[in-house]
């Protein structure tokens, strides 16, 4: 397993990587936000989704929702299950409903669709906030498809 901690401690810094992880994702990239409430999961996604060719002015948490579908350099499913109490509330939902396998998937508060994940490509990102200017975000990926990510972030950072 890959673990890096990097400090974002700016939303130009969080921008910048958000872009970089962007500009090596590939088809069925499963990226999964972990935080509190507030720790920057969503402004992270509208700047990965950015990095990946759609506004981010159209990027907007899917909480009422569940599903945001953006169309981009490839489509991306924007997946937020934070009003979500039980994995069974997921019951009435098939997979390819939650996940796609053509283009990247972005879940915010995934604790809940575990259940719907096998061997897919995931990036687990958790973010940590402790002030407005120290907040961290912990990799943590076991896929070998992210190898060419996991080097050039050891490389920038």
């Amino acid at each position: 397993m890959y673990k890096k901690i990097i400090n974002l401690s700016s939303l130009k810094k969080t921008d910048y990587i958000a872009r970089l992880i962007a500009a090596h994702l590939f088809p069925g990239s499963i990226i999964l936000l972990w935080g509190d409430m507030g720790s920057g999961k969503t402004t992270f996604a509208k700047s990965l989704c950015a990095g990946l060719g759609v506004r981010p002015e159209v990027v907007t948490s899917p909480t009422y929702t569940l599903v945001n579908i953006y169309p981009g350099d490839l489509p991306i499913f924007h997946v937020d299950l934070f009003r979500l109490t039980s994995p069974q509330e997921l019951d009435d939902f098939d997979r390819k409903d939650l996940v796609t396998d053509e283009g990247i998937t972005i879940v915010e508060w995934p604790k809940f669709l575990i259940n719907f994940l096998n061997e897919e490509p995931i990036l687990n990102l958790n973010f940590e906030s402790f002030s407005e200017k120290k907040k961290l975000l912990k990799f943590e990926c076991q896929s070998s498809d992210f190898d060419t990510l996991l080097m050039t972030l050891e490389q920038q950072n």
